[in-house]
């Protein structure tokens, strides 16, 4: 089938192409920057465009707006937001899956998480790190470095993804029934 007929099928059904306009009103993205501020909240394209697509095949599909929370209480109150509007909300941690899982079919709002990189607790105890979703595996071995503990790359390629991405369903790797991963934000050492 050519590509005009793939898109113009697309477009009827309701699915927008990589260089459609935004679609929310200007009074939704008005309420975005009042809760995470002006300079936090971009309908660009070009910033929609990186935040629509990752590493994997499928193709660019960009939210009408991106945001950048700082806090989980600014996620639930921009969470709490999107669903009294029907609008789809869309996490964003460095954008390098291998899934598509970035791209806003629907459209909606991207949360780019990438702002909340605390790493808030450590316990050499019972080896575990508590981590905001903002964190990158880089981030996360250089806090670790000087501890003897380490968050190694996955057997299974994930060597440039964020941790956020590894705790996202409590484990992200192939690897982490091996590695004895806990539900939650947590990063554990293996057996």
């Amino acid at each position: 089938m050519a590509l005009w007929r793939v898109l113009a099928l697309g477009t009827a059904l309701g699915r927008r192409s990589c260089c459609s306009k935004p679609s929310l009103p200007p009074d939704f993205v008005e309420a975005l920057s009042a809760v995470v501020g002006a300079p936090n909240v971009s309908t660009a394209t070009a910033v929609r465009e990186q935040h629509g697509h990752d590493e994997s095949m499928h193709p660019c599909a960009p939210p009408d707006a991106v945001v950048w929370p700082q806090s989980v209480g600014q996620v639930q109150e921009l969470a709490a937001l999107c669903y009294r509007r029907r609008v789809p909300m869309v996490p964003f941690g460095t954008g390098t899956g291998l899934e598509g899982g970035v791209n806003a079919v629907q459209g909606g709002v991207c949360f780019d998480l990438s702002r909340m990189d605390s790493i808030a607790e450590l316990s050499l105890e019972d080896f575990s790190v508590t981590v905001e979703p903002g964190v990158t595996r880089k981030a996360l071995n250089s806090h670790l470095r000087g501890t003897g503990l380490w968050f190694p790359v996955g057997t299974v390629g994930m060597g440039g993804h964020g941790a956020g991405g590894h705790t996202t369903e409590g484990a992200g790797r192939g690897d982490a029934f091996w590695l004895g991963m806990l539900g939650g934000p947590r990063v554990c050492h293996g057996p």
